[in-house]
């Protein structure tokens, strides 16, 4: 079980998939991903069975990015990671979450 943005670091470092459930743009909603790339300021996903969507092609077929911000800003709950644009963490200001299946 993922418990704080340190072990969501390691975790990505595998290149795990993951559903995005809530997202600020909700056409992402339901959308399967995959960390592509990860580095110290954050990582970027792909949508592994559409090699031309819009996220995949992103930063040179990088994918979409994610920076890591800080810890204040996240929250975890049963394998669901959720960044916020505040320590607040409303509805309001809820940018992405994302759930992982831990193997």
């Amino acid at each position: 079980m993922i418990k704080n943005l340190s072990q969501l670091k390691k975790y990505c470092a595998n290149h795990p998939y993951f559903e995005i459930v809530a997202h600020c743009r909700p056409e992402c909603i339901g959308q399967i991903r995959k960390v592509n790339v990860v580095d110290t300021t954050g990582f970027y996903s792909i949508i592994p069975d559409d090699p031309n969507a819009k996220a995949t092609l992103a930063n040179r077929g990088k994918g979409s990015y994610l920076e890591w911000s800080k810890a204040p800003f996240w929250k975890f709950e049963n394998n669901v990671a959720s960044i916020y644009s505040s320590d607040k963490k409303t509805d309001d200001s809820l940018i992405l979450s994302m759930a992982f299946k831990l193997m």
